[in-house]
This record gives structure tokens, sequence and C-alpha cells, in this order.
């Protein structure tokens, strides 16, 4: 079972991915007030190095806290996403919990301390017994002078337990007070993954609607001063945008006509404009299946791949944007809205293309071909893209050229702006809004699609 683990309990993050009890990949780094922009990179990058893809998951831990507030949200809200569009199981771990099992020994207590707002320690308390972590009392929050005051026998501390706090408790226990070395700030996911396994293979998963995080105490919120961006336009930074590629962003048709129709060609086969815009949008494999060839498994993945590579040679130096679409990307990005790609097509395609268009770094999330197990227009591809970037489907919008696509967004629960063009206006009824160029929209008409 593949496991992926998140921790975003402090300013820094962990990610791991786990199989059975082997260690596929981890990753830690120091993102401070950051998750909601790095975390989905971040696990798009684990799974490139760990040459997997987000359908290899077959669970996922989270830690649930206590621990900073936004990075307990984002990261949760992710961690549902995934679990939820993949339908796997989820297991939310304590942070004290995970701390604690790294450094279990017997015969002495096991004080795991989080550093919180305001000169705060958050701590519980452990005893190793019989092989089994067993909490001895219930988890607090003091202030540092009187942290010192609820230890009452030999303890090894561990988690963020920097120089002040240890000189304390060192002044005041003495002997009693061991302490774990650690590197300070380092997250371990690896533990989440593997305590969450266990616990999902003992048939012990959570409720994906009911887990919630464990703040111990309720966050600190300041109130805006105003609801205003630096546009001067309402502020839509709880709303998200997810893009389709070819027919919105590019016009990459003519390029995906004439690979196919080269492709096709080594397996004796030839591909008419009309079938090619029958099929326009949907999945390679439906695509060669439509052809009716008797070809086996290994031929059809070999022609897709020479359809591909001839596809990536083809538009560089030769792919454009269409109107309106860069733009609109950069007024986006002003808005600080979050943004993904979703789309039928391989993920080294869409990659090539971003790169090609220099606008990559506007995209926290791309969901391809290789990420779904249902094309458009089920709504999977919708609902990874939006777990990636941790907002609610209701609160997303879709762009789209297609009518899978909409058909797709809309059972996705999300608003969708159609552009005409691969199909003509009239048959794109079923989005909330027609345009025949992005230059007709601006972000904020955009944004409020979504209800």
């Amino acid at each position: 079972m593949i496991i992926l683990a998140i921790d975003t309990t402090t300013e820094y993050s962990s990610l791991a991915l786990l199989d059975s009890s082997r260690l596929i990949a981890e990753f830690n780094w120091l993102c401070r007030q950051n998750h909601s922009t790095e975390l989905a990179p971040g696990v798009e990058m684990l799974l490139d190095k760990a040459n997997l893809s987000i359908k290899d998951i077959e669970a996922v831990g989270v830690a649930i806290g206590p621990g900073n507030f936004n990075g307990l949200r984002v990261g949760l809200s992710v961690a549902k996403g995934i679990a939820y569009s993949l339908n796997i199981p989820i297991k939310g771990v304590s942070s004290f919990k995970a701390i604690a099992f790294e450094y279990a020994l017997p015969e002495v207590q096991i004080v795991p301390a989080i550093k919180t707002s305001r000169g705060q320690i958050a701590a519980a308390f452990y005893e190793f017994r019989d092989g089994k972590l067993i909490e001895t009392n219930p988890p607090l929050i003091e202030h540092t002078e009187n942290f010192t005051q609820q230890i009452g026998e030999k303890s090894l501390f561990c988690g963020d337990i920097d120089h002040e706090l240890r000189s304390i408790l060192s002044d005041k226990l003495g002997a009693d007070a061991l302490f774990a070395p650690s590197i300070k700030g380092v997250r371990h996911a690896a533990t989440i993954a593997r305590m969450a396994g266990e616990a999902i293979l003992a048939g012990n998963q959570d409720n994906i609607s009911s887990l919630e995080p464990d703040y111990l105490k309720p966050p600190y919120i300041t109130k805006p001063k105003d609801k205003k961006t630096v546009c001067g336009t309402a502020d839509y930074t709880d709303k998200a945008v997810i893009w389709d590629m070819d027919g919105v962003i590019v016009n990459s048709a003519s390029f995906h006509l004439k690979a196919w129709q080269e492709a096709a060609k080594s397996v004796g086969a030839s591909i008419s404009e009309e079938y090619f815009w029958k099929t326009f949008g949907i999945k390679n494999s439906e695509i060669v299946a439509g052809l009716g060839l008797s070809l086996n498994q290994k031929q059809e993945t070999d022609l897709i791949k020479t359809k591909e590579s001839l596809f990536r040679q083809m538009i560089k130096g030769a792919i454009k944007p269409l109107p309106g679409a860069i733009e609109l990307i950069l007024e986006l990005k002003k808005h600080k809205t979050p943004m993904a790609v979703a789309s039928s097509a391989p993920l080294e395609n869409l990659k090539c293309i971003l790169n090609e268009l220099e606008i990559r770094r506007y995209f926290k999330a791309i969901v391809g071909e290789e990420d779904v197990k249902q094309g458009k227009p089920d709504p999977e591809v919708f609902i990874k893209a939006a777990g990636l970037l941790a907002v609610s489907p209701q609160k997303c919008v879709v762009i789209e050229d297609a009518i899978p696509g909409i058909e797709g967004a809309k059972k996705a629960g999300m608003a969708c702006l159609a552009v005409a063009g691969t199909a003509p206006a009239d048959r794109l009824t079923g989005a909330d809004r027609v345009v025949t160029s992005l230059e007709q929209i601006q972000a904020d008409e955009l944004l409020e699609l979504i209800k």
C-alpha cells in the first residue's frame, strides 16, 4: 500500500511516500507561512522524483495538530482533496504522538513539545508500554515558566525544544530532564505515513467528512482591515480557477492533428480531420480504441508515445497563447487567486507548453491524463485539481472549450466559463457564460461566476 503523508504543523513542511514499510521518498523544507502556495507543488515534485503519479497513492496520512493554524488548515484540505478524489482511506495522526513515536523509550516519560505563539508551549505526555505509546495525561498549553511545574518525573523531551527552553528545563529538573537529539524544525512525514498505514490496515481509518484539526485552543485570527486587493476589487483569495489547456490557453489542435496523422502511419493507419475533431479533448487510449485497429497493448502504448513525442517536437518555438489568455492569468495572479491546469493531455505535454509560454510558475497544480482513472466528462480531473489547490469544488470556476469538459465541471459542482472555438457558442449552453475570446472577460467577472 502506497501512502502519502503530509505534515504542515509548523513553519516547516514534510511530505513522504511509503510503500508498506519501505520509504520511497521524503521531502522536508522551510516554507514559513507559504503552505498554501508551496504544498501542492511539493506533492507534485515528490511524485515526480518517485516516478509515480497521483493515482498511484492508495492511502493518505496527515498530521492533524496541534500546530500552526494556517499550516494545519492547508495540509488537511490537500489531504482530504486527494483522498476524496481518489476514493482512498485517510487517517489523521496526532502531531504529538508522531514526535513521541520516534523517541519511544521504556521506563521514562516521553514529552513531545511544540512551540506556539505568545511564548507558550504545547505538550503531551506518553509512556511506552508493551510496544505501544500510551497517553498518560491530557495535552496542555502553558507559558514557558509554568510548563516545568507540570513535569513530575524523569522525562525525555523531544520536538521543538530550543536552547532557552532546554536551559529552563535543565535548571528546574536537573538529571531528570533528558533531551532527544534533533535538528530544529525538521518534520518527519515518514513517521506519519507509518502510523497512518498501521491504523488503516487495522481498519481504523477516519471519516473524511468529520476529520478536523486539533488546535488545543481556538486559533487567533485578526480581522482584515478591508476587503480590497491591490487592484481595488473584491478579495477573491478564497476562490480558485481551473484551466483547460487545448483551446483555452493555446490552440494546439493543428499540432495534435499533424502528430496523430504522422504517428498513425507507423501502424498503417490514417486519421481523418473529421475523426480528429470528433475525438479532440478525450483521453488518448479512447482515441486509439475508436480507430478499430488490431493492436496489442504494447503497440497501442508505442503509438501514443510516438504521437506525443512528435507533438512536443512540433510545438517547440511555434506554440502561441490564445488572445487574452496570458493577460487573464496575470490579472488573476494580481488577485492572488490560486490556479491549476486540469486537462486530458499527458503531463509532459502540459509542462512543455507551460514552459514554452513561460507561465508554469503561475499554476500551483497540474493534473493530466496520468493522474485520473476517468477522462472528461467525468469530474475526477477537476475534483483532483481542487484538492491540490486546497479549495472546495464549489469555490472553483473552470475555463473550458469542449462540451465534455463543461459537463465534467458542472458534475464537480463548479462554475464554468466556456470559450467558443473548438465548438460553436450555441452548443456550449451548459456553461455559466460563453465568450468567443478571453479578451472579453476580466478576472473579477470570471470569479463572480462562483456563487
